[in-house]
């Protein structure tokens, strides 16, 4: 009897983990899988434009003058407070000219002329992103995917309780045991970044819609929005400088980037502020990212080397633990969920934790619908709507999300409503596969369908690209456009790993047995 309520415990531990992974493990799976595209949305941004096709300029070799010179002269343009977004920054090659309160002009820094931004008639990468957060669906999507991130971050503690506190085995080899194991190991093992990543999306998906009575409490009736409060602390105002109201000659600003390097060689700069230009008081402020201390910059602390306009003199050296304390430990929260200023191989690592964290819940929902598929063992095929359902959502979104990198370089940039058609035609192949998951009675072979059309579709993409972008692979490597050739190459290979799995994954349920006994 002494063992009983333990026994209880656990019983109820088990029942609880279950309901709550049933109710949210779609949704959580939605948000990893396009989380993935939306960490290398900087290189796709730059891949899905072909204003971006041109060769990757060195920001000390460039003549700025040319470009800054015309824009500011305009008397319409403001002459302080001008941000220059320099080539590289986030991935994008072309250099920025903008203010608050004008669009931005964009240049060619390499032929120094004007570019079209396609921003109004391209938008992949941020549809990607806006479907990794529920942006689609407005607020309730923010809601949505911020709850389904809090109720996550409860299952993966309950499951680390339930890992402690049942002694599984491990060695069982039917499917069941087998999704079981690989389902605990996995969150096991990768659930410290996993939990992070889960927490900031929540705080930033719930936390500040619903910090608006905190915020009205705090500011003692003076405001709703929290950004009003935090905004001073993270980026507090500084100290207007006043001009003299004369004109004297600025130092290159590609000298100006050589004496930052000089000063602080250990950042990477990639955005330059123009205060008072072309005045005597005027002052260069040059930010950057230092990736010698990841978590600690690259989202609100930026370090900032400010010099004099006029002479390249130095007046501050703002060093990355110079911030103040909030800065470095709101950066440090949200480092693996933005990965701002990171190199290719952080980010590549952080998606393939993602993507195992995918299969992980894939693993959840299957042993889930394997113990109910136990109950018509050799009676008659198992056909479940959870089943059906999650299988249009879990593995119906590969060629959905495939076909719409292929509408990419199919639709005309000149064709009217040109968004909608991509973003429809995304939901309708993706509501198809919904469809046939429900038609096909061997769910085995509707999801060997599926990734055989993903593989397709994906591999394909990189071929269109290159047809229409009129840049095959030897000229993007020849005129150093690796991050165009480097997606393209992610899309083929991505491609080539779905074809595979079309091929090796079991046609039917007994095949299926003797697959994962074998060989998971």
């Amino acid at each position: 009897m002494s063992h009983n309520p333990t026994k209880l415990l656990k019983q109820r531990l088990q029942r609880v983990h279950v309901a709550a992974g049933i109710t949210f493990s779609l949704f959580m799976y939605v948000a990893v899988f396009f989380g993935i595209f939306a960490i290398f949305l900087p290189y796709i941004q730059t891949w899905e434009k072909p204003s971006r096709h041109f060769e990757a300029a060195d920001i000390k070799n460039i003549n700025y003058s040319a470009m800054i010179d015309p824009v500011i002269s305009d008397p319409e343009f403001p002459r302080n407070n001008i941000i220059i977004q320099l080539p590289g920054y986030r991935g994008d090659p072309a250099l920025k000219i903008r203010h608050m309160f004008t669009e931005a002009v964009v240049f060619n820094p390499n032929s120094m002329e004007k570019i079209e931004d396609e921003k109004d008639i391209s938008e992949l990468a941020w549809f990607l992103n806006s479907m990794h957060y529920g942006r689609p669906l407005k607020t309730f999507g923010y809601l949505l995917f911020g709850f389904v991130a809090v109720g996550v971050m409860f299952l993966i503690i309950g499951g680390l309780i339930q890992v402690y506190l049942i002694k599984y085995k491990n060695k069982g080899k039917n499917q069941q045991s087998k999704f079981s194991k690989w389902h605990r190991k996995i969150f096991t093992w990768i659930f410290a970044p996993f939990i992070i990543v889960t927490l900031t999306g929540a705080l930033m998906n719930i936390g500040f819609i619903g910090s608006a009575p905190m915020a009205y409490i705090s500011s003692k009736g003076e405001t709703f929005q929290i950004g009003r409060l935090i905004r001073p602390v993270l980026n507090p105002e500084k100290e207007k400088i006043e001009k003299k109201n004369d004109t004297v000659e600025m130092l290159p600003i590609n000298e100006l980037i050589k004496k930052a390097q000089e000063i602080n060689p250990n950042v990477n700069f990639h955005k330059i502020k123009l205060i008072n230009w072309k005045d005597s008081s005027a002052q260069v402020e040059i930010e950057g990212y230092n990736p010698k201390m990841p978590f600690l910059n690259g989202i609100y602390n930026d370090p900032t080397v400010i010099l004099s306009g006029v002479d390249g003199s130095l007046i501050q050296n703002i060093k990355v633990l110079d911030s103040h304390w909030s800065k470095l430990f709101v950066d440090s929260m949200y480092f693996l969920h933005l990965l701002f200023g990171v190199d290719v191989f952080t980010r590549i690592l952080m998606a393939t934790l993602m993507a195992i964290c995918a299969v992980a819940i894939g693993f959840g929902v299957m042993l889930w619908l394997e113990k109910r598929a136990k109950r018509f063992e050799n009676k008659i095929p198992f056909y479940h709507w959870f089943g059906k359902l999650s299988l249009a959502v879990m593995i119906g979104v590969i060629p959905a999300t495939g076909f719409i990198f292929l509408l990419q370089w199919i639709l005309p940039f000149d064709m009217q409503d040109r968004l909608i058609w991509q973003k429809g035609l995304f939901f309708v192949f993706w509501l198809a596969t919904f469809t046939w998951s429900f038609y096909r009675i061997n769910s085995y072979q509707a999801t060997k369908e599926f990734f055989f059309i993903g593989a397709l579709f994906f591999m394909l993409t990189p071929i269109l690209h290159f047809y229409n972008s009129g840049f095959n692979p030897i000229e993007l490597y020849a005129l150093k456009m690796n991050t165009i050739l480097n997606v393209d190459l992610g899309l083929f290979l991505f491609g080539l790993l779905l074809m595979l799995l079309a091929y090796k994954l079991p046609n039917n349920r007994n095949e299926a047995k003797s697959f994962f006994k074998a060989k998971v």
